[in-house]
């Protein structure tokens, strides 16, 4: 009998449906149009893919991963972000919660990974790829993805601070001296240099680091003969003293450690001025004119734009009795590099060899005063670390040398 209660039911709906009376006519389009309203409002609410529906989904997903967060269940983190991402793999936020996972059970290098698919227009971008930066270079010991994550984050935002921070020291550590002078000066332009900047570009002809020979080694672990480490490590280990420290005012007045790996680089890159410039160095102290020559020869078309090798050229004619020469060479060393105080005591010596007694005193006072400024910076804990006696004397030590981007730029902070 229900069914066919049913049957009737049905069919008499159909025969509404069907009536071609305009009565009938009217309760079928009224019909039509409430359930298409009616298919509207569930698929607004209900179907999958919806933006409604995909929020409170979301928003499902985040409380889960935060709850896992909170007991510190990174296993079920992982799970759960990992479904998360799966299910919209747009979501930026869930590639946070599984990278925090992979971080939380050591698995860095896919935390990393993780980081790095975040997109360039997610909110939280920057510090995303700022750690993805610092597992790569202090876990994974990978410095150059590291060095290519900053980059990328300068691409999101040319004036964030912290790539600027982390690239200058990554440059100054592995003596990529041109590198590090650009960004350096490219910061000023922009008016987000670091604080450090000032430091680095005082001390760039003399950089040395008490961890660096240790950080060398340890890359070229994970970059097997590359030519910057390489060349970093043999300058580091030719700097290290007898009682096993660091040297820090320049190879002239310290004892050399050991010279085979700069030898070394020297054979296989006979062209690169981090491993020339340190060896003229010990042949100057030596008093070696024939090899400083020969040295400065096999340098590389780099060198014209290096303060180092005009000076190395002025101590060479010098030498040889050319001193109007040699004042010249020193001056086109102090274009490239007005805060060379090695230069500058050079010039001193030319100048009375010249009969310029006046101008010797002058230019020796302030190669004097930068002397002791660096001495004074390689004794700050850290190059950021600037107190204000040691800020006040690099201000002084700036606008003696007159006009300059560095000066502009630390006049524009103060």
């Amino acid at each position: 009998m229900d069914d066919i209660a049913s049957t009737t039911d049905n069919s008499a709906i159909t025969s509404e449906l069907t009536s071609e009376t305009p009565e009938g006519g009217n309760q079928f389009s009224r019909l039509w149009i409430r359930l298409f309203f009616l298919m509207i409002a569930c698929a607004i609410l209900y179907f999958p893919g919806t933006k409604l529906y995909r929020s409170q989904k979301d928003k499902a997903f985040k409380s889960a991963c935060k709850a896992a967060v909170e007991q510190e269940d990174w296993k079920g983190l992982l799970e759960t972000s990992n479904r998360w991402r799966n299910w919209n793999p747009q979501q930026g936020d869930a590639l946070i919660f599984l990278a925090e996972a992979h971080v939380q059970l050591g698995e860095f290098e896919q935390a990393a990974e993780r980081l790095g698919q975040v997109d360039d227009s997610y909110h939280g971008a920057l510090q995303a790829l700022a750690a993805r930066a610092e597992l790569l270079y202090i876990e994974l010991r990978q410095p150059y993805a590291a060095e290519e994550t900053w980059l990328r984050m300068l691409n999101v935002n040319k004036l964030a601070d912290v790539p600027r921070q982390r690239l200058i020291y990554f440059y100054a550590m592995s003596l990529q001296r041109k590198k590090m002078l650009d960004l350096i000066h490219e910061s000023m332009q922009l008016g987000c240099e670091p604080l450090e900047s000032y430091t680095y570009l005082l001390i760039v002809n003399s950089l040395n680091f008490s961890d660096g020979l240790v950080l060398m080694t340890r890359w070229l672990q994970s970059a097997p003969g590359d030519e910057t480490f390489e060349v970093a490590q043999a300058v580091y280990a030719a700097k290290k003293t007898a009682d096993n420290a660091m040297a820090t005012f320049g190879i002239q007045t310290l004892i050399p450690g050991d010279r085979s790996l700069l030898d070394k680089s020297l054979q296989k890159y006979p062209a690169n001025l981090e491993a020339l410039a340190i060896q003229i160095d010990f042949l100057i102290f030596e008093g070696d004119a024939e090899q400083v020559a020969k040295l400065i020869s096999q340098a590389s078309p780099d060198a014209e734009f290096d303060s180092r090798f005009w000076r190395y050229r002025a101590w060479l004619l010098s030498n040889r009795q050319r001193h109007q020469d040699a004042a010249d060479s020193l001056k086109q060393a102090l274009e490239l590099n007005p805060y060379d105080w090695q230069a500058r005591w050079l010039l001193a010596d030319v100048y009375r060899k010249l009969g310029r007694a006046a101008e010797a005193d002058q230019v020796a006072k302030l190669g004097r005063q930068g002397k002791e400024l660096q001495s004074k910076l390689f004794a700050l804990p850290n190059a950021r670390q600037l107190t204000e006696e040691v800020a006040a004397e690099l201000i002084d030590y700036l606008r003696a040398i007159g006009p300059s981007p560095a000066l502009e730029a630390i006049e524009r902070r103060l």
